[in-house]
């Protein structure tokens, strides 16, 4: 069998083929320009030609150091002017764009002071600042609304600031800029004990006061003023004009750089959010790197988390779903095997070469990528013949017995066992160009749907383009299997691959805590919260969903377990960025108070049946007692569903019953013993297998 790219070099070339060619990959936006804030005596010549040579497209210029806070101005006019002028030549030599200018901010330059006079002449400061920014011709002047605020002043401030708006616009547009307003920090409303945060410190309130202002004043959002800034993009829409990137905690002025790991912001959720309402200005940074090439290396990591998979998301995509097939293509071969294999391979090297000449829509497309009933059988009979002559197929199907990857089948023989094994994942990779290309129904298709709609004609484009790639080195049974893989990664449905390896990150206190763990003390091994997911794409965790968190701290605090698992994917609603598991956790130990080390997420699952198999998978790949019940703490409405219809549903789905012994411990608590089986791999359901 010919040898195929390795899989870690071709991980690399396809981040970076995701980001490069994403200005022409249905489901894949347009990647936004980079730039980065910086003070107008600090633009440079040599900086700038810097800043471009490493991917810089545009800057925004920091007002500060041109007045005190007593608003005095620290320089003649024409010093700022010679200043100014520096600086559009150089960003024009270098061929980088002046995007915005960030006007200056201090305690008594505040354009909502109460004081009528005083405000007035805040607006004559900020006029006689827009001469120099006027030589800068920036495509976006921003505001900021208020400095603190004394207590109970928030109506007259609000209406001060519209005053001030509506004088300063007119001037802003006479440069053809566009005068924006920022939102600030405020995560509550009270700062000390006289003063209060500034205007424009929640979605709500930002959503007020743009209202109040012209139509033509639109957004400016810092990512590091709010915590789930994703929310205020969303809120915002079409009126968000230009962003401040940074990371923070939503809590005080961090300005993290966003690659360095500090801070809380959910960046999948931003970056999907900004693509939702169709944001065009740059992605700009108001935080620093100490290298200017990080600004580009670190969005195209962002962009390829949100959009594509990320380096090594395919690879635990493929694992996940096709233990045995993903070894196969790379499994060195006999020389018979390879003979045997020949006139197969040929045939399905003509099937896409068809493909290429005769295909006009998915559906033809669909079925030039999957294998034919023959196809998928003559090359089990390879496989079988091959085994007692290969000693590594031999190891393959010793490992994946020992793994208990498909415990249904551990009764076959090895050769059936292999058989049956291969014939299930050939049959889940066509599953995959089905659904996923020609639109069929999938398990759940109010959630796992395809992407693009049937009208969509760059998605059958792209995957002739693709096909054309791989028509001229077929392989089996690489090319099928990787074509699965690049059709899951267009559509964006790298859920499998999330919060993977599950021993670590969220998971790596509790980890850590089940040595320390006295299992006779308690009755049940895990108190199990199974998500609920939202329908509004704004809404991070359902009130249903945070009530069952409740009950379950409160069995918790009582001793029921020494852990909770809280079970959820990204599921509700279509596409999301926010898994339910990680919304319950963060509200477990932040808001009722539950040690990090006691609760444990399952990212995956998008079921009832799949939030108790997959607990039990973690259950005996931990090395959780299975002989303790687990308590499932629900509502009553899905308590009900538990005890009743989700029999059937299991039987149909999982083709078994992932629980045993069930028992009702009240009118919200089930308990159940983990059956075995859920070990069982299921890549019928490609996101969740």
């Amino acid at each position: 069998m010919k040898p195929t790219i390795t899989l870690r070099k071709g991980m690399f070339i396809l981040l970076l083929f995701v980001y490069q060619t994403a200005f022409t990959q249905p489901g894949f936006p347009k990647p936004l320009r980079l730039g980065f804030n910086i003070g107008m005596d600090k633009v440079t010549a040599e900086g700038m030609k810097a800043a471009k040579a490493a991917g810089i497209d545009c800057i925004e210029v920091g007002m500060g150091g041109i007045v005190d806070t007593a608003r005095n101005f620290l320089k003649q006019d024409d010093a700022f002017l010679e200043i100014a002028g520096r600086a559009r030549k150089a960003a024009d030599e270098a061929g980088i764009q002046i995007w915005s200018v960030h006007m200056p901010y201090g305690k008594n330059i505040d354009l909502s002071l109460g004081d009528e006079a005083e405000r007035k002449a805040v607006v004559a400061m900020h006029t006689r600042v827009l001469k120099y920014v006027a030589v800068l011709n920036p495509h976006i002047i921003l505001f900021h609304p208020s400095w603190f605020l004394n207590r109970d002043e928030r109506p007259l401030r609000k209406k001060q600031l519209v005053q001030s708006v509506q004088e300063l616009n007119p001037l802003v547009k006479q440069q053809g800029a566009l005068m924006v307003i920022e939102n600030m920090l405020g995560p509550e409303l009270q700062h000390g004990p006289v003063r209060e945060r500034p205007l424009l410190r929640t979605v709500e309130e930002a959503v007020e006061v743009m209202n109040l202002l012209p139509p033509d004043v639109y957004s400016a959002i810092d990512l590091n003023h709010i915590k789930y800034p994703e929310k205020l993009i969303l809120a915002m829409g079409s009126r968000l004009k230009t962003l401040h990137v940074a990371d923070g905690t939503g809590r005080e002025e961090n300005h993290y750089f966003p690659c360095n790991g500090k801070g809380e912001n959910n960046w999948v959720a931003i970056l999907q959010a900004l693509d939702q309402v169709h944001y065009d200005g740059p992605f700009l940074y108001e935080s620093h790197a100490s290298d200017v090439a990080a600004y580009k290396s670190c969005y195209q990591s962002l962009y390829a988390a949100a959009f594509s998979t990320g380096t090594g998301f395919a690879a635990t995509l493929q694992q996940k779903n096709f233990p045995l097939t993903g070894q196969l293509e790379t499994l060195k071969t006999t020389p018979a095997f390879q003979t045997g294999m020949k006139t197969i391979t040929q045939n399905y090297a003509a099937q896409l070469q068809q493909a290429i000449q005769n295909c006009t829509d998915r559906t033809c497309l669909a079925a030039a990528f999957s294998l034919t009933p023959e196809q998928i059988r003559l090359t089990g009979d390879s496989w079988v013949k091959e085994y007692p002559r290969n000693a590594g197929l031999k190891a393959l199907v010793a490992t994946l017995k020992k793994k208990e990857t498909y415990y249904r089948l551990h009764p076959l023989k090895d050769t059936a066992y292999l058989r049956q094994v291969w014939e299930n994942e050939a049959g889940n990779i066509n599953r995959i160009f089905s659904i996923y290309i020609k639109g069929d129904t999938p398990r759940y298709p109010k959630i796992d749907s395809i992407r693009f709609g049937i009208k969509d004609k760059a998605y059958p484009k792209t995957l002739k383009d693709y096909l054309a790639q791989v028509a001229n080195d077929v392989a089996l049974p690489a090319t099928p299997l990787r074509a699965a893989i690049r059709v899951l990664e267009l559509n964006g449905r790298y859920e499998a691959a999330r919060f993977e390896p599950l021993q670590a990150g969220l998971n790596q206190a509790p980890i850590r805590q089940l040595k320390k763990t006295n299992w006779s003390r308690y009755a049940y091994s895990l108190i199990l919260v199974p998500g609920l997911g939202p329908e509004d794409p704004a809404v991070t965790l359902d009130s249903g969903g945070a009530r069952r968190c409740r009950d379950a701290a409160e069995l918790y605090k009582k001793g029921m377990a020494p852990f909770i698992v809280v079970s959820g994917g990204n599921v509700h609603p279509f596409l999301t960025p926010y898994n339910e598991a990680v919304e319950m956790k963060r509200y477990l130990t932040q808001v009722m108070g539950i040690p990090e080390t006691a609760v444990f997420i399952e990212p995956h699952a998008r079921h009832t049946t799949t939030n108790i198999r997959n607990t039990n998978r973690m259950i005996y790949r931990f090395q959780i007692p299975a002989g303790k019940p687990v308590l499932i703490a629900t509502d009553a409405s899905q308590t009900n569903y538990i005890r009743g219809n989700m029999t059937r549903t299991a039987q149909r789905d999982l083709g078994y019953l992932p629980y045993s012994n069930m028992q009702s411990i009240g009118p919200e608590q089930t308990a159940y013993y983990p059956n075995k089986e859920s070990l069982q791999t299921d890549a019928a359901d490609p996101l969740d297998p």
